[in-house]
């Protein structure tokens, strides 16, 4: 699966196929698919167990003793730190243009499973009073820090600490 991750991260998953997936690894094509039944399966797999790293670590905030700003801080190091790590792989949890993924009931779950820890998250912490006009504050506040914190790895990958320190400044406008 490592040799597989290494690709969809560097070509993205509608570039590769299982061809290219054998070659890198060294294992014959007819034996990838004893194990998955296609491409999308063996690219769920990767995204699945990279992810429950992340599901667990954000998990382990819930119950930290800390002010709302050092939980948001340390929320955002986790959530960025795991982005970074798998280099962006898991994109497509967001991005439309990935039609086959996006309409996929296990990707479905994945992205819900993310969204509804990052809502919680925010739901816990107090929001300025201007936004309680805003229906369903707490899932586009999750959908925000999502999106911005995957375009800032992407478009600002060597200002990681900039990154961490503009994220946290900016979600707390919302928060008292």
């Amino acid at each position: 699966m490592n040799c597989a991750a290494e690709l969809f991260i560097q070509h993205s998953y509608s570039y590769v196929d299982m061809r290219m997936i054998s070659k890198k690894s060294g294992v014959a094509v007819g034996t990838l698919y004893n194990y998955y039944e296609n491409k999308k399966h063996l690219y769920i797999s990767i995204i699945k167990e990279s992810w429950q790293n992340t599901f667990q670590n954000l998990d382990n905030l819930r119950n930290l003793n800390a002010s709302p700003e050092e939980k948001l801080r340390k929320f955002i190091n986790i959530l960025y730190d795991d982005i970074e790590a798998r280099s962006g792989l898991g994109r497509e949890l967001i991005d439309p243009t990935e039609v086959e993924l996006m309409e996929d009931d296990e990707i479905k779950d994945l992205k819900s499973s993310l969204m509804l820890r990052l809502s919680n998250f925010f739901n816990c912490l107090d929001k300025k009073e201007s936004l309680n006009k805003c229906s369903n504050l707490d899932a586009r506040l999750a959908e925000l820090l999502v999106t911005c914190t995957l375009t800032m790895y992407e478009l600002h990958p060597d200002d990681k600490e900039e990154n961490i320190s503009f994220l946290v400044e900016f979600m707390k406008l919302s928060i008292k």
